[in-house]
């Protein structure tokens, strides 16, 4: 018997809403749909053994001897706390080159360290060369090492400046003036006086306010270092000068000599030793982003021979997935290494202007990679679910009948039925429905274990049964069943605390589910578009995944051949000229094959649809799929050829360079002086992924004058008009700056300056100055200075960091000092020694060590200071004279007052924490999102005449994702923000975050289409997806702000919004149609669907493009659910939103009134 829901591909899918109406109307059969129930409704029901216990451990112990043993490494790595991996992982010349760069100017900082004439030179801070070579390591290429260089000395000397400017005004409040003080009395204390160091401590406010906004301002970047070092200057010289009866200026000289001298090492070591460019880095970078695409490609042939419903299957996508994580990751890196290409100095072939130019290429490669991976979320079983809410039950009212079904319901596989329910769809009388009903009360009200609902538990099963039948959805009699347990649903779903969210959108979904995107044969269907799909696809994987290997291969040879004879360059230049020719031939002609031939095996499904000569390509199936199987398919080949034809543009810019420029010779930068030095908060760093303080409100990679360019909107001033002249110009500039004080970062800085004032207090007090010197309470604080954050997390997970890596630092160095001078005083050949055989491991460690680079960076300066500091206190005339375990454990409780006292102060107002950074982070991403949005749509419907930049666009949703990978760096720390209300909903902002993730990439997906869209197609493709219709676009917008507005205010949703905007995207079903039939314009394409629209590739772009914008709206109405998830509820109106329950007594009273 042939399924009622005929299905013709050339008329789309409008006679199944035709069925649908007439099936509402009585005229067809309603086949039920059976959901089994288990007899235990507080338990999920056990599967049944086919054995008894006893046989059971028999088979145990036999798999156990056929097991095959383990080595015993694996055995005793799997007992060590510790991961070693990355030991061997970075043992490569690569990465042993800057090792060796680094423990050379560390070895010379211990020279010059030692020799009396040169640290009689660098004053009583000479220590500060050695610990500076840890913090501050040469690791980078040349140009980012002096750019570094250049900012850390100049933000040290101005830091030294405003030192002295503080000085001579407090030396103008001195009382008394003695220049010939002996130096004992200062150092007592003697001379501190109140007005000179009220002074002091302004300028110490100020100075530390304004190098701790620029740390937090700019971010990680070549400032960070330098702002740290600014404020040590700051707390050294101003805690010094004070005891001096007299302006002392060179104090800062002491810590800015040394690390002029350090800056002078860096410099020179990076420009001779292993001297390494950007240029050279940042095709590394390329390299490593190419390599695993290497295993995403063999993946994808390997897992389209599987059958779809195998465990296989499962475990193939999912390694596929990771090696494109893989490659992704590595774009962050790049893009930050592309900052400094236009001023990098090479000498070579091809310019690093050159080189850059594969950046935005090779981002398009990986994130059309991506649309690949996305055509397994769209078939079963590893499509992406709605998550499903347990209906809220309304008031216990009697019913004459059960509500029957509003719908067809698609015949699933056999389940057990409902406990007395009727056989054969037939309708109850009032008297067994209400028995039933009251069975099913009385089990669940038995077996409810108190807090968990019996709708919560038929919500839990059905989801069960779902998945054990390819996630065919119960009708909505099942939805009346749920309102029926009125008594039961009342009962918080999740927690005692919490109520169900979601209800709304659950309930449209579950009826989307079972009446469009179900089908019977399904797991049939989708077993034979794979099988077409490899039959079309795997030539063309083939060829592609042999091209990335020849790319990889270019980008690793690229910057070598420069030296050598000049008849082996030019031999071995012309092979790899013409291996790249012979391999852009190959794709190129494969593409040309794919496109106009293999590529329509996924028609062959259809075809007997429009010609009855063609056999059927599914046995057994006799109407052709749903057109959701083809444009899956064709989202695959879409994305494939777009992949291949990348390459292919990869491939000619090589030949192309390869051509060009047959002769090496010395680039210069391309870009003047005066701009070298420019840094934007919107600027990429190479340390960005690693660095703990950020902007929420700040995407790094969008510049600030996009956001008017892309939505061509503005914000207004709700409380004033624009100012009208010059006086209104001037306070509403005022108005701005004292504004900007309330901001972040500038609370922070105000904050920050407050506690160092605070920890300064010993030092300016006279009768404590003197011990507060002697005690060297200085490392207290800028320990505590540095480790107060922004974030309440950052600020307790700094306390733990620095309070364990100076611990274990200061054993390392009493151990190195011990080793070096055993019972004596120092010997200088001796620490020389430990030190220079030492350094290279400890900069391994230092530069791969997998940690957070705070435990890390602290751990080696503790280690350098105890070395350096004992060898000072030996030679030099200090009141401090303690060395060894006696200076350690001092620094350690030092550090641990320090970071005490930043961590009780972080609680003070104003108090942010990282759970909201997490909110503000994710607002403004889904913000710059719908910005982003909208210009697309623009883009579309402007292609005659483009008013919206592509660039801006590609740019914005490339940096919006490296901001929410980095957020994931950053949360780490929230698990430091202990509170005792209750646990952080991580899994929640997860869900939010990789919901924003996708709809990034969704949108890039959909940026590609409509750019290979013609603009008739482009027109016809906004028609069917709604995006011109202003009523629907309103509701999308409302959407979008709804959910940042949410995400930042962290107030509730309403229980009634526009989603799930899905069911309004859906609205008119076309099916395989391109224009509906009753459309007023076709712009010209056919109405009338035949083989030859199908075979067209614009018809595949249009499909794609379809298909896309279904992944967003889907996401979209996901997003708001997870937003409600995590914000909550309110403005309930009781009963609305509920479908209408069928009574069978004609002519009864409704249960209410209007």
């Amino acid at each position: 018997m042939s399924d009622p829901r005929h299905y013709d591909p050339r008329l789309g899918d409008e006679d199944v809403a035709a069925v649908l109406e007439e099936s509402d109307h009585g005229h067809l059969p309603r086949p039920q749909k059976h959901v089994r129930i288990p007899d235990d409704a507080g338990h999920d029901a056990e599967s049944p053994s086919d054995g008894s216990p006893l046989e059971k451990g028999r088979t145990d112990r036999e798999e156990f001897r056929t097991r095959p043993r383990e080595p015993w490494t694996t055995r005793i790595a799997r007992w060590v706390p510790f991961d070693f991996s990355w030991i061997p992982a970075n043992f490569t010349w690569s990465k042993i080159k800057p090792v060796i760069r680094c423990a050379v100017v560390c070895f010379v900082s211990a020279i010059l360290m030692v020799i009396p004439r040169v640290y009689n030179l660098m004053g009583q801070g000479s220590f500060l060369i050695l610990i500076s070579s840890f913090l501050d390591a040469p690791s980078d290429p040349f140009l980012a090492v002096l750019e570094r260089e250049l900012i850390f000395l100049t933000f040290v000397v101005i830091a030294w400046a405003w030192c002295c400017l503080g000085i001579f005004l407090a030396s103008l409040a001195r009382a008394t003036t003695d220049y010939n003080a002996p130096l004992d009395a200062v150092q007592a204390g003697q001379y501190v006086e109140a007005g000179p160091t009220v002074i002091l401590a302004v300028f110490v406010f100020f100075g530390s306010a304004f190098f701790l906004f620029i740390k937090a301002r700019l971010g990680p970047g070549p400032y960070l270092f330098a702002s740290i070092f600014a404020c040590i200057c700051i707390d050294i010289t101003m805690t010094t000068a004070v005891l001096f009866p007299y302006p002392y200026y060179l104090i800062g000289q002491a810590i800015a000599l040394p690390l002029a001298f350090h800056c002078g090492l860096c410099i020179l070591f990076s420009a001779l030793i292993f001297p390494s460019t950007v240029t050279a880095q940042y095709t590394h970078t390329l390299f490593s982003v190419l390599g695993p695409l290497n295993d995403f490609l063999a993946h994808h042939r390997k897992v389209l021979t599987l059958n779809p419903s195998s465990e296989e299957f499962k475990a193939t996508v999912k390694n596929l997935t990771g090696a494109l994580g893989k490659s992704e990751g590595g774009l962050g890196q790049a893009a930050a290494n592309a900052r400094l290409l236009k001023q990098d100095i090479v000498y070579g072939r091809f310019s690093p202007t050159n080189i850059g130019e594969f950046q935005p290429i090779v981002r398009r490669l990986v994130t059309r990679a991506n649309g690949m991976d996305i055509f397994f979320t769209l078939i079963e079983p590893t499509r992406e679910k709605f998550p499903v809410t347990p209906v809220p039950s309304r008031p216990a009212t009697p019913r004459s009948s059960t509500p029957a079904s509003t719908r067809p319901a698609t015949p699933a596989s056999p389940s057990t039925p409902l406990p007395s329910s009727p056989p054969n769809g037939a309708r109850e009388d009032p008297e067994q429905s209400a028995r039933r009903r009251r069975n099913l009360q009385k089990r669940a009200l038995e077996h409810s274990h108190g807090h968990k609902s019996f709708s919560r538990k038929l919500h839990l099963r059905l989801r069960e049964q779902e998945e054990e039948h390819q996630h065919h959805q119960v009708h909505f009699s099942l939805l009346s069943l749920a309102h029926a347990l009125s008594p039961l649903a009342r009962v918080p779903t999740t927690s005692s605390a919490e109520t169900a969210v979601g209800v709304f959108e659950s309930q449209r979904y579950m009826a989307i589910e079972a009446n469009r995107l179900s089908h019977p044969d399904q797991r049939d269907v989708t077993a034979q578009f794979v099988r077409l799909l490899h039959e079309s696809c795997d030539e063309l994987l083939e060829s592609t995944q042999g091209v990335v290997k020849g790319v990889q291969g270019w980008f690793a040879e690229v910057r070598r051949g420069s030296f050598g004879g000049k008849a082996k360059i030019e031999k071995a230049r012309a092979e790899r000229l013409a291996k790249l020719e012979a391999l852009r031939q190959d794709i190129k002609d494969v593409l040309h094959k794919f496109k106009k031939d293999k590529r329509h095996r996924v028609l062959d499904p259809y075809r007997s649809a429009f010609d009855p000569k063609h056999v059927r390509a599914i046995p057994g199936i006799h109407e052709p799929p749903p057109h959701r199987y083809l444009f899956h398919c064709y989202m695959y080949q879409y994305h494939l050829m777009r992949f291949s034809s990348i390459l292919t543009e990869i491939l000619e810019t090589i030949i192309k360079l390869e051509k060009a420029h047959p002769k090496a010779r010395l680039w210069w930068p391309g870009i003047p002086i005066r701009k070298m030095l420019e840094w934007s908060p919107w600027n990429p760093s190479e340390e960005m992924d690693r660095q703990d303080d950020e902007d929420p409100d700040i995407i790094q990679g969008i510049q600030p004058e996009w956001n008017a360019d892309l939505g061509m909107t503005g914000r207004r001033d709700p409380d004033a008009l624009p100012p009208t002249n010059a006086f209104q110009y001037l306070m509403h500039w005022v108005y701005d700056a004292v504004t900007a004080l309330g901001r972040g970062n500038a609370l922070f800085a105000i904050k920050a300056g407050f506690l160092t004032v605070i920890l300064c207090i010993p030092s300016f007090l006279k009768a404590t100055a003197a011990f507060a010197y002697r005690e060297r309470f200085v490392w207290g604080i800028f320990m505590g200075q540095l480790t107060l954050a922004r974030f309440r997390g950052d600020t307790t997970f700094g306390l733990v960091a620095r309070i364990v890596s100076t611990f274990m630092g200061g054993l390392m160095g009493t151990a190195m000092w011990y080793i070096s001078t055993g019972s004596g005083h120092g010997n200088a050949y001796g620490l020389a020694a430990v030190i220079g055989v030492c350094a290279p491991f400890f900069f391994y460690w230092r530069l791969y060590w997998p940690v957070p680079p705070m435990t890390n960076i602290i751990f080696f300066v503790t280690t350098a200071l105890v070395v350096g500091f004992s060898w000072q206190n030996t030679h030099t005339i200090l009141p401090f004279r303690f060395m060894g375990w006696q200076l350690a454990w001092r620094r350690f409780v030092l550090v641990v007052c320090g970071v005490t006292a930043a961590f009780l102060f972080s609680f003070l107002p104003p108090s942010t924490t990282l759970r909201k950074y997490q909110r503000m982070t994710m607002s403004t991403t889904v913000s710059e999102l719908g910005a982003v949005y909208c210009s697309i749509v623009s883009f579309a419907n402007t292609r005659e005449h483009q008013e919206v930049a592509r660039g801006e666009i590609v740019q914005s949703l490339v940096a919006i994702r490296l901001k929410l990978k980095r957020s994931l760096v950053l949360k780490t720390n929230i698990v430091y923000e202990f509170s005792l209300r209750g646990r952080w909903p991580s899994n929640r902002y997860q869900k939010i975050l990789d919901l924003q993730l996708q709809i990034a990439y969704l949108l890039s997906h959909l940026m590609s289409v409509v750019e290979h869209l013609e603009p008739a197609w482009s027109r016809a493709f906004l028609r069917r997806t709604r995006f011109l219709d202003a009523d629907f676009q309103g509701d999308v917008l409302a959407v979008i702000s709804m959910i940042s507005t949410a995400l930042r205010t962290g107030n509730p949703l309403p229980q009634i919004t526009p989603c799930p905007l899905l069911d309004r995207f859906m609205i008119h079903t076309h099916g395989l149609n391109v224009i509906r039939q009753e459309a007023d314009d076709d712009y010209g394409l056919p109405r009338t669907m035949t083989i030859d629209t199908l075979e067209n590739e614009q018809y595949l772009c249009f499909s794609v493009g379809v298909t896309t914008a279904f992944g967003i709206v889907l996401r979209l109405d996901k997003l708001m659910v997870a937003t409600k998830e995590l914000v909550g509820e309110q403005y309930h109106i009781h009963g609305i939103g509920v479908p209408e329950l069928k009574s069978s007594t004609l002519g009864a009273r409704p249960s209410k009134d209007a």
